[in-house]
Formats: structure tokens, C-alpha cells, sequence
């Protein structure tokens, strides 16, 4: 315990003034906690004055750490990030006196897994000790299994992929009883071949905690507490890797926010909140104060009323609607011209602000708008890639495998080794002339750039890690915050964790946002769009709704929408169509 703690205490009391809640967390003596934090209410610097706090009262004595998770790539080194450049001022003096390299250890849960297999993951299979210069090989397609894997049948290649459909669909029943053939499939067939599946890094760390009694005891002994942030994003297999590293002594600190949960089409368990509550014996803290909207009440009441649509969908308890900038054109044409217009005033007269246009989807609508970005010659970034898109993802998987070959020639990573590297694969895409390619190659630098500065704190072996888990998560859409062009076009899953000034949703209509198969297919209002929550499309209306919170969140000053009374449909052809439900959501003032 550091001697000064009274004034470490007064120093976040100072720097948390007025916010009970975020203090009451920080000083709390429970060892178990659910932390719900919604966009804007300073989850971070609470979780950062939380972890200062526990080394400082010697809650993670020696020589015990803290194990600091998340389920994306770039989550985890903003948490690293944040731990190294806020704690030691808040320890003062004692800075000098505590190494967080070997108090904290930040991971997402595969970096995590890989780390775990690095080192113990010979008692599995000897060729683990390597897994650095494994290959990494997606499950979900047969016919790239097939070709990638030497030997392995039709019906193997047809079991690994039905196991990632069930990781997919949350098919908990499918994947308990199918693990152990799985995990035994990929000793068999893969790693005497240096390869492993995206899933099977977390699986079989998972067999390590099962088999081996010695890893497990290892563990629970190092890691006296587990801290994960972004919760809500954590899939079926995450969750079983976490419930084996805790155990009876372990405190844990679980962050995040339900409503922002929009990975469920890969995985993320719906109702996670409520059965860790019960499973691990969480007490819940909730933050409310939101510093983001404070100087804008519109903005306020909007985030407000739109958690409380989630809270209740049926009858949400609205004291004030909240009145909403919007602009209805009369075709996508003019709603085109409206957005070019209002992005570059907004432009013009923040100047160092940047305005990010954000829709659900890549479609027709959105493409019309760009055209006419492109003919004005109106310079924008084009990020319009998703999870799913194929070109996304063959990109990094191209990039994977081209950087894995380099660790294997160069045996090591130096700025010159990744220099060589960009200019490969610049040269084989030198003729593409996709938006998709060409924005991928510009953040693809960016991140290379960023690896000996911005992470230059990190070990060789975290670099390797970082970049591994980056191309295997497809995480390069996570650097179009650096990009240098003031006007960026995205999805909302691409824009996930990311914030601009100022953000335009255009495109709210019917079919448009909440979408066709995301919810309009099932509310079954058809064009007329006065939704009803109904408990068959409520699970529905929760997940479109999450990808809407996420959109409007996403801005740190003004949201603007537009919409068309005539949108594009899917054909090219013309449609009329009605202004969005959600839009419509009791809590908004729509004029």
C-alpha cells in the first residue's frame, strides 16, 4: 500500500468532483462489480482511476497483476494506452516506485489466448511454441479450408465451418457438445501444418484450463483481478475463456453498455449482462452523468430518450421530446446536394472539425450521394467496408499472411522489415482502382506508421501480437480516426469506437435505416412505419436500435439527419417511401 494515500484519494476526488457515481466505483470495496456505462459518461478515466486506486490501496499485491481484457484489438492498446500515460500521474511521486508493465496486463481475449498457447501451449501440441508464424485460417468457408489445409476432407472442412456458424449464431447446446471434436480435429489436422482457426486460439486455451491443472492454478494465482472493458461485445467462446482465468479469489470489474452491443451478427451474447450478474456474482454501478451532450441539452435529451426506447420499448417513460436537426428532400438527388452542402459549411466554419456521414449499410442511396461527392470533386474518405464485405476481408487476410512470411524470413520486426512489407503489397494492388483497396491501403499505412510511434512503448513480441490480432480481427477500419480528410464516409459497425465532431445519418426512411431484413421485414407495418413493439420483433427492434444509439453517439457536438420522400430501392429504380420509425420514437420532435 503507497503511504500517500490520502492524497492519491483527494487528487481523483478532485479530478472526478460532482460525479458520486464514477467515485462511488473508484472507492468501493465490493470485489465484484457490473459497471453499465453508457456513451459520453466517462467510463475510461473511471476505469483508470479504478485500477490507479487498487495499486495504491494494494489490492493487486506482489506479485500478482491485473488482467485488463477486451474484445477488439484496438480497445485493448487505448486501455494500455491510457493505464501508461494517466496512472503515474495520479500516484504522483510514486510513479518511480511501481512498474505497471509488471502490475497490468492488457489483452483482447485472443492476443490473450495466443499468449497463453505461446508458452504452455506445447502440452497441447509442440509445434504451439511457434504460434507467432502460424498461419490463421477463417472456418466459416469450406472451400477456402479445403484449399488452405492440406488432406482435410469435405465433411472435416463442412465441421469446422458448422462450428463457426454456431460461435455465429450463439448456438451454446451445438458448441458444448461439439468442442472437444473440434479442438481435436484442429490438433490433428492443422497444427502439424502450422496452422490454427480464428476460434480454436481461444478453444484451445480453453482445453489448457480443462487438462491441465498446473496452467489453471498458475493463473489463478497471477491474476488476483480481471478487469474487462466493451463487455458487451463478447462472444460465447470469450466467455468461457474468462469464466476458467476467475476464480473463487479473483475480484472482477466488468465495463460496458448494452445498448452498444451491435456485434450480435457475429456472435455477441444478447443477454450477457443479466447472466453475468448472476453467474459471477456481480453488484451493479451504473454512470449516468453524460459529459458529452453537457452543453448541448437537445443532444442530452436525445442520448436520454433513446436508452429509455431500449429500456422499455412498449411504453418508454418520456418526460421531454427532444427536438432533432432534420431535413426532408424531396429525392435522393437533392438529399445528395443537401448533405455536400451541409458538410462542407460545417467544414468551413469549425475548420479543425471533421464530419463523418455514417449509414447502416453500403446500398444504392448512399452510392448515389457519393457520386455526387465525386463529381463536385468535394475530397472525402470512403469507409464503407463492414465486417462481411469480402473484399475487407481478404485484404487483411492477405496482409496476415504476407506478414507472417516476412517474421518467417526476416525473424524478427524492424520499421525497415514493415517498410518492405507496405511496399509489397501496395505493388500487387497498384493496379486496383477499388475505393475499398485503395482506403485500405492509406490506413494500412497509418497503422505501420503508428507501430514504432504510438506504440513504441510496446515490446517486440506485443508489436508482432498487435499487428497479428489487428489483420485477424480485420481492425484496420479503426484508423480512419487519423485519416487526414475532413469529410468521412462509413458504416456505423466501421465508425464502432470512434468519434468525430460532427455526424450526418441521411437515409432515414423506411427499408433505409432500421433496414429491410433488420427489422422492416418483421414489423410488418410495411410503408406506413407507426412501429409497434410487439414481443416477437422486440429483440429486433432492441438490436437495430443499438446500431441507431451507436450512429448518433458517435458525434462529440451535433447530429444532423436527412431523408428522401423518394428513395432508390434495390433495383436503381425509384421508390417512395416513409420517414424512418426511429425517427419517429416517442421522445423525438420531428417537425
Amino acid at each position: 500500500m503507497i503511504e500517500n494515500l490520502t492524497d492519491i484519494q483527494n487528487k481523483i476526488e478532485a479530478k472526478h468532483s460532482g460525479d458520486s457515481k464514477q467515485l462511488d466505483i473508484i472507492f468501493s470495496t465490493e470485489k465484484r462489480m457490473l459497471v453499465v456505462a453508457p456513451a459520453g459518461c466517462g467510463k475510461t478515466s473511471t476505469m483508470v482511476s479504478k485500477i490507479a486506486y487498487m495499486l495504491a490501496t494494494g489490492q493487486i499485491p506482489n506479485p500478482k497483476k491485473l488482467l485488463a481484457l477486451t474484445f477488439s484489438v484496438n480497445a485493448a492498446y487505448k486501455i494500455k494506452k491510457e493505464v501508461i500515460e494517466n496512472i503515474p500521474a495520479i500516484l504522483q511521486e510514486e510513479e518511480n516506485k511501481i512498474d505497471l508493465s509488471s502490475k497490468i496486463y492488457v489483452s483482447n481475449y485472443h492476443g490473450f489466448a495466443r499468449r497463453l498457447l505461446k508458452r504452455h501451449g506445447y502440452i497441447i501440441h509442440r509445434n504451439l511454441l511457434k504460434i507467432d508464424t502460424f498461419q490463421t485460417v477463417d472456418d466459416m468457408n469450406i472451400k477456402d479450408l479445403m484449399q488452405q489445409v492440406e488432406g482435410l476432407s469435405l465433411s472435416e472442412a463442412g465441421f469446422l465451418s458448422n462450428f463457426s456458424d454456431a460461435v455465429k449464431n450463439r448456438n451454446a447446446k451445438y458448441l458444448k457438445e461439439n468442442i472437444v471434436a473440434y479442438n481435436g480435429m484442429v490438433i490433428e489436422k492443422l497444427l502439424p501444418l502450422n496452422i490454427i482457426t480464428f476460434n480454436a486460439i481461444i478453444t484451445l486455451s480453453c482445453k489448457l484450463f480443462d487438462d491441465c491443472t498446473a496452467v489453471k492454478s498458475f493463473y489463478h494465482n497471477l491474476f488476483s483481478a480481471i478487469l474487462v472493458d466493451e463487455y458487451q461485445d463478447t462472444n460465447i467462446l470469450s466467455f468461457w475463456l474468462l469464466d476458467r482465468v476467475i476464480c473463487e479469489n479473483s475480484a472482477v470489474i466488468l465495463l460496458g453498455d448494452p445498448l452498444q452491443r451491435i456485434y450480435g451478427f457475429i456472435g455477441a451474447v444478447s443477454n450477457l449482462f443479466d447472466v453475468s450478474k448472476k453467474h459471477f456474482q456481480l453488484k451493479e454501478f451504473n454512470l449516468n452523468q453524460n459529459y458529452r451532450f453537457k452543453d448541448n441539452d437537445q443532444m442530452l435529451l436525445l442520448d436520454n430518450n433513446l436508452r429509455e426506447n431500449a429500456k422499455n420499448p412498449t411504453a418508454p417513460e418520456i418526460k421531454k421530446s427532444a427536438a432533432i436537426n432534420f431535413k426532408l428532400l424531396e429525392n435522393q438527388t437533392e438529399e445528395g446536394a443537401y448533405i455536400i452542402e451541409l458538410a462542407t459549411s460545417i467544414i468551413q466554419s469549425s475548420q479543425t472539425g471533421k464530419v463523418a456521414i455514417l449509414v447502416k449499410q453500403r446500398g444504392k442511396n448512399i452510392e448515389g450521394i457519393i457520386e455526387q461527392f465525386r463529381s463536385k470533386q468535394v475530397d472525402f474518405f470512403f469507409g464503407l467496408f463492414s465486417d462481411e464485405d469480402i473484399k475487407y476481408i481478404n485484404f487483411q487476410k492477405d496482409c496476415l499472411f504476407q506478414f507472417i512470411e516476412s517474421l518467417r524470413v526476416k525473424g524478427g520486426l524492424t520499421k525497415k522489415s514493415l517498410c518492405v512489407l507496405q511496399d509489397k503489397i501496395e505493388q500487387k494492388y497498384q493496379q486496383e482502382q477499388d475505393p475499398i483497396i485503395l482506403s485500405l491501403i492509406s490506413l494500412l499505412k497509418i497503422f505501420f506508421n503508428k507501430i514504432f510511434s504510438d506504440f513504441s512503448y510496446l515490446t517486440e513480441e506485443e508489436k508482432i501480437a498487435l499487428i497479428k490480432d489487428t489483420f485477424e480481427h480485420n481492425g484496420l477500419k479503426q484508423y480512419i480516426e487519423f485519416i487526414d480528410s475532413q469529410i468521412i464516409i462509413s458504416t456505423v459497425h466501421g465508425a464502432k469506437g470512434l468519434e468525430w465532431e460532427y455526424v450526418i445519418i441521411p437515409d432515414m426512411e423506411s427499408y433505409s435505416f432500421p433496414n429491410y431484413f433488420g427489422l422492416c421485414d418483421s414489423c410488418k407495418c410495411e410503408q406506413n412505419c407507426n412501429l409497434v413493439v410487439t414481443e416477437s420483433i422486440e429483440n429486433k427492434f432492441i438490436e437495430e436500435l443499438s446500431v441507431f444509439y451507436v450512429a448518433v453517439t458517435r458525434a462529440k457536438k451535433e447530429v444532423y439527419f436527412s431523408a428522401s420522400k423518394n428513395r432508390i430501392d434495390y433495383k436503381g429504380g425509384e421508390a417512395a417511401a416513409k420517414v424512418s420509425c426511429f425517427l419517429r420514437l416517442p421522445g423525438i420532435a420531428l417537425e
